[in-house]
């Protein structure tokens, strides 16, 4: 396979995207654990003095769980579209030997895996701030980890594919409020899709087109049982569609924006 044959030097390109991210690491950590420890605080300490279900704390980290990594993709797309219109260091892998294709697939790797990295210590973390008030008893640990890779595998592809429709720097603080934010806030950050099924039928259906509702329902069925979501293998179905036609129409799009065909 094309992949295979390229694999030596695809590895080199993403040792040196290491080396530079783990630079960074400290402070995306940093920035990460705040906002962690700040959501469970709130939600599993504050929230139920005023009434609300004590395990309403868990449904939220876990949550934060699933959504870490599309708060990546904002950052990642500045960084890139930048570079279009700046230094255009990614010409330089365009000049390297193996198909431009392979150029976009180390960017989704690169993505993927960072995402993959930093929100890897989000579950421990928050199981010490909660303590008895996140319960892991039914945390399915195989499930939840290949839910885990899948999920980042799709920021990984979304983040290809929004660089790919961001035309300038200047356009790219609407990417924020037109398309990120409002997908993870109605992708059932604070709900589940059962829950919106039962007040808002029409709207849940119309949801299913939104990938965060198959990001959300995976992770927290893995982690806070199977009861109450989205069929577990249905999600990962659907999840693999989406990384499947973001990596398929980014490719294309970002060849056609680059002049490489």
């Amino acid at each position: 396979m094309l992949l295979f044959r390229y694999a030596p030097l695809l590895k080199s390109l993403l040792y040196t995207d290491y080396v530079i991210f783990k630079q960074m690491i400290v402070d995306k950590a940093i920035d990460l654990l705040i906002w962690v420890s700040t959501i469970a605080f709130v939600t599993g300490y504050l929230m139920p003095s005023f009434g609300v279900e004590i395990t309403f704390g868990s449904f939220m980290v876990a949550g934060v769980c699933a959504s870490s990594g599309l708060f990546e993709v904002f950052p990642s797309v500045m960084h890139q579209v930048s570079d279009f219109e700046g230094d255009r260091i990614i010409s330089y892998y365009t000049t390297l030997p193996m198909p431009t294709s392979l150029v976009f697939v180390r960017m989704f790797l690169y993505y993927a895996l960072s995402a993959m990295v930093l929100g890897s210590f989000i579950l421990p973390v928050s199981k010490l701030i909660l303590w008895n008030r996140f319960d892991l008893s039914n945390l399915h640990v195989p499930k939840f980890i290949l839910a885990f890779v899948m999920v980042n595998f799709l920021y990984g592809a979304l983040t290809v594919w929004t660089i790919s429709r961001v035309k300038s720097a200047a356009k790219i603080g609407s990417v924020w409020m037109r398309f990120i934010y409002p997908m993870w806030y109605l992708g059932g950050f604070q709900f589940t899709w059962y829950v919106m099924h039962r007040f808002f039928p029409a709207f849940a259906y119309v949801n299913l087109l939104n990938p965060m509702s198959y990001v959300m329902e995976v992770i927290r069925g893995s982690i806070l049982g199977a009861e109450g979501y989205i069929n577990y293998w249905l999600c990962l179905m659907m999840l693999l569609f989406f990384i499947v036609f973001f990596m398929w129409h980014g490719i294309r799009r970002l060849k056609k924006q680059l002049d490489f065909i």
